[in-house]
């Protein structure tokens, strides 16, 4: 370090010089500090080991002690304020006056940069440089002469290429006479309209030099981290060719380039490489006759052809970047060489600025998935709710390891995976999928069950992970584990039919004394302790579906696997058919009973007239109050009392239930009174097409089961896995139905507890406290709050949220990654390896769950709550839950854009005898409603039809309502 403070070497560069060396330099010294010596291949993944040259920087003490003993630093700050400031941002200036002020710059600019070439470098810095050539460097060693002004290779403001380098500098001479012409290129004219264009200030300006010692380099290369043109974080771009960098960054000349996935590097596959490799005429290389600098010269005819680089060399540079970018945790611009002996060497590296997502540089991965959860948790979802949830599933997923036998210890070791089970993002739920893996793998036979748990999921990708892809292990402890769990799971299986009734008994039990309780008679703390009872005697509780859940998994799985080994069924159909027509679903009875009252309804015509004349919420009004209607409002109310929390979105808090809403029941009965075709209305004859479905694929399955071997064991082992997968499948829908039963309590809860809150001031409105969160409102009550202002808290998350419903793109994505602060620098997009499996050439393709063929119109429905009026037409939807199950018997056919094969819709669709696809990629953005199709629910297909005139006449021929 010189006493002026005019010069450091590179390992004295402290955090405390930052300023002083400028932005390059700066990254030089983090970079230099954990740099380790020359080596072949570069990196390797995950070190920190790179090869840079030896360097010192002239700090901007030197720049401005140099400028002011001249007197120049004056003249430069005069000749500057006599010219017009950047943008102001006012929109009245004129582009003329624009094109003047930038005239006036670039004069001033040529003035100050001649001041400056003029000057002459002390002799102490002369000497200084020397000093450090002479102990650093060998005799005959070249420099490369940088800038590194303050605020270059930032976050913010890269000014890449816009100051001057210059390289194979030899001479003490010409070493200084660079130092200058870097300083005066600060103000060339392409510096000073970068600053304009940013709107950063002219004055000030401070510039710090690097000089390095300068590497003849056989190929260079710039590396971006990021994708610099799609922006795409997943990927990055190398560009080389022969000779020095200068010919790439500043020269233009043609350079080869590939695009590299970092999942490729590191999976250490085979690596997914897209060259693009050009001719290179021509390259820069240090000018010899010279004796510094740099000239042009042709390339070899034999090697303008080929890749400058051979592919390790391109996996070196890869390795190299992904080291740096983890160093620097975000995107990185990268300058790098390889000398004439092969060895890799890393120049500079800035940021980009370019790219708005920091990417897997900043480490913390998460994955998101809203597949199976956007069935219960469609679009926007409250604070509320997601609370709620989110504390939930992370009791549930104690019940689930309790369950499953994972030693206590485990469980508390892994509290932060339970706790963060599900993640929002714009007011969407997610589930954290890793966390998610996480505790799967927590118990014996993971490898086994997670093709079963990601098929129940409805997880459309397989998922590993890093830890996953080092190999888990197995050792003689894990099988003992193993054979414990499949003792622990089997006695529970055994007993399977005992344990589900035991819950269902203690769930009518509790759910009738809490239905009995008046909740607006309740005071704030009351409400409070009811809801830590009803956590504590319920939802701690909740194991009978976990073991169920688990139960269906396995047979249902096991079924599967039967049905294409033993029974030959290639399209995956075969299952779903036989699960048909089981009965004794709960979630079924309420639009049974509303195709009743409908039945009643047509046969009085009157009432049929008064159902076609008047909207849903005329009907609401007028059907209660009218004497004639008597018996229908008792039905109706009666109706309300058993089922009025049923409703679309049920399961989000904050969602009015039927019983709030009455006009959606109205509009269902004003459905199934318009259709048609009386015999969807047909109890009997809907249960008569549930059976031949099922004794059709019985027939089938049992055919291909009627071998000499066959008969000695596989038909009894096909029949007791059936049984076990329809007993299983019918328990979880029926426990699904208790749990909306609870959270329509909740919901009344929460409701009774916003009165009062609304009553005292605390919120503007009852339903604001679907604005706030669970904890906030409890430590409200108890005293530990950290803030006070509730209605403060509730205004502000209203905005929020209302700006998130009115985006109208689809965002974020149904799967991303986010890395770092999830919220920050993340745009939650799909990868760019998003499979695309619903496309099926002109049609879709999805899971096929019901069988039946349908020709005809679709109507489009993504709110039932804003649009329920159908009328034989194919559904089609984004999602559904329980709640849209009443729209199913005025819909010829159901399409879903998202869900599994055991998802609610797949379930009662099969129970209905309802022709149903779901899990079809991409559904909502290819059909419109009144787009004709042709559906086949036992291959999944969905095709366009070519004759819509055709279909649309069967349609009429067939379609002929009695009440007409």
């Amino acid at each position: 370090m010189s006493t002026t403070g005019w010069w450091l070497e590179a390992s004295e560069v402290t955090a405390e010089h930052r300023r002083r060396v400028g932005g390059k330099a700066w990254a030089l010294a983090r970079l230099a500090a954990v740099g380790g010596g020359p080596t072949e291949g570069g990196p390797t993944e995950g070190s920190a080991t790179w090869n840079v040259p030896p360097w010192m920087v002239i700090t901007t003490d030197a720049f401005r002690s140099v400028l002011a003993q001249a007197g120049v630093d004056q003249r430069i700050q005069r000749r500057l304020a006599s010219v017009t400031d950047g943008p102001t941002g006012d929109d009245s200036i004129s582009d003329d006056s624009t094109g003047e002020e930038e005239t006036e710059l670039a004069a001033a600019g040529a003035e100050i940069r001649g001041w400056i070439r003029a000057l002459q470098l002390p002799p102490d810095l002369v000497r200084g440089l020397e000093s450090w050539r002479r102990q650093r460097l060998a005799p005959d060693a070249a420099l490369a002469v940088r800038s590194s002004a303050v605020g270059e290779d930032g976050v913010e403001h890269s000014f890449a290429g816009l100051h001057d380098s210059f390289l194979f500098r030899r001479s003490a001479e010409s070493v200084a006479e660079a130092i200058l012409q870097v300083w005066a290129s600060a103000f060339n004219d392409r510096a000073l309209a970068y600053r304009r264009s940013r709107g950063l200030g002219v004055e000030g300006i401070e510039v710090a030099v690097v000089v390095q010692e300068m590497i003849d380099a056989a190929v260079s290369g710039v590396l971006f981290t990021a994708h610099p043109t799609t922006g795409e974080v997943r990927e990055m771009v190398l560009s080389a060719l022969y000779g020095a960098g200068e010919g790439l960054v500043s020269a233009g000349l043609e350079a080869d380039s590939w695009v590299l996935t970092k999942a490729g590097l590191l999976s250490q596959d085979e690596l997914a490489i897209q060259p693009q490799i050009v001719t290179k005429d021509e390259q820069l290389v240090f000018d010899q006759r010279a004796g510094e600098g740099l000239r042009r010269e042709p390339v070899a005819p034999e090697l303008a052809g080929r890749p400058c680089l051979d592919e390790e060399q391109v996996r070196a540079a890869g390795r190299l970047g992904l080291a740096v970018e983890r160093f620097f945790r975000e995107p990185q611009d990268i300058e790098l060489c390889f000398d004439r002996d092969g060895r890799l060497f890393l120049l500079q590296s800035r940021a980009v600025t370019t790219v708005e997502e920091v990417g897997p540089a900043a480490g913390n991965r998460k994955v998101w998935d809203n597949s199976n959860i956007i069935e219960s948790y469609s679009g926007v979802t409250s604070p509320m709710t997601f609370s709620f949830i989110r504390r939930a599933y992370t009791i549930v997923y104690h019940c689930f390891a309790e369950v499953m036998g994972i030693a206590s210890e485990a469980v508390r070791a892994n509290r932060p995976v339970f706790e963060n089970m599900l993640g929002l993002f714009r007011g969407q739920v997610y589930y954290n999928l890793l966390n998610w893996y996480r505790v799967v793998r927590l118990f014996p036979g993971y490898g086994l069950n997670k093709r079963f748990m990601e098929s129940m999921m409805g997880v459309r990708e397989e998922l590993q992970d890093e830890e996953e892809r080092r190999g888990l292990g197995s050792t003689l402890g894990e099988v003992f584990d193993v054979l414990r769990l499949v003792l622990r799971i089997g006695w529970r299986f055994t007993r399977i039919r005992s344990i589900v009734a035991a819950f269902e008994e203690h769930f009518r039990s509790c759910y009738g004394q809490w239905n009995a309780v008046d909740l607006d008679s309740l005071a704030p703390h009351q409400l409070h302790a009811l809801y830590r009872e009803m956590e504590e005697r319920m939802l701690w509780q909740w194991k009978a579906p976990i073991v169920n859940d688990f139960y269906v998994m396995v047979f249902y799985g096991v079924l599967k696997r039967l049905c294409e080994s033993w029974c030959a069924d290639q399209d995956g159909s075969l299952q779903n058919d036989l699960l048909c027509g089981e009965g004794g679903i709960e979630s079924t009875a309420p639009t049974r009973e509303l195709m009743r009252m409908a039945r009643e309804i047509r046969r009085d015509p009157e009432a049929v007239r008064t159902f076609l004349d008047l909207s849903p919420e005329e009907l609401a009004r007028r059907v209660p109050r009218e004497p004639r209607f008597a018996e229908l409002a008792a039905e109706i109310e009666s109706y309300l009392e058993k089922y009025g929390f049923r409703g679309a979105d049920e399961l989000k808090l904050e969602e009015p239930s039927v019983a709030e809403r009455p006009e959606f029941l109205y509009q269902v009965l004003k459905n199934y009174v318009a259709v048609r075709d009386p015999s969807v209305l047909d109890l009997e004859a809907a249960e008569e097409r549930e059976t031949g479905v099922r004794r059709a694929a019985e027939e089938r399955a049992m055919k291909s089961l009627s071998g000499f071997r066959a008969r000695l064991y596989r038909r009894w082992i096909f029949r007791r896995v059936l049984a076990n997968a329809r007993l299983g499948v019918k328990n979880r829908e029926n426990l699904r139905f208790a749990r909306t039963r609870i959270y329509g309590l909740f919901r009344q809860l929460l409701l009774a507890l916003g009165e009062d809150f609304a009553r005292r001031g605390l919120l503007e409105e009852r339903d604001d406290i679907f604005y706030l969160a669970l904890d906030e409102v409890w430590d409200y009550l108890q005293g530990t709050a950290v803030s006070t202002d509730l209605q403060g808290l509730a205004a502000l998350r209203r905005r929020d949220f209302d700006d998130y419903r009115e985006e109208t793109e689809r965002f974020p994505a149904d799967r991303f990654e986010t890395w770092g602060l999830p919220y920050d620098r993340n745009l939650y997009r799909s990868p760019p390896s998003a499979r695309t499996e619903g496309d099926e050439g002109d049609g879709l393709r999805g899971t096929p769950c019901c069988p039946g063929v349908v020709r005809g119109p679709v109507k489009v429905i993504r709110d039932p709550a804003a649009d329920a009026r159908l009328d034989g037409e194919i559904l089609v939807a984004g999602r559904t839950d329980p709640g849209w199950v009443p729209l199913f018997p005025a819909v010829s056919g159901l399409l879903i854009e998202r869900g599994s094969i055991l998802s609610h819709s797949a379930i009662v669709a099969r129970e209905m005898g309802l022709p149903t696809i779901v899990g079809i990629p991409g559904l909502l953005e290819r059909l419109e409603t009144g787009d004709q199709v042709e559906m086949d629910g036992a291959q999944g297909t969905v095709r366009p039809l070519a004759e819509a005139g055709l279909a649309e006449a069967e349609l009429s021929e067939a379609d002929v309502s009695e009440t007409n």
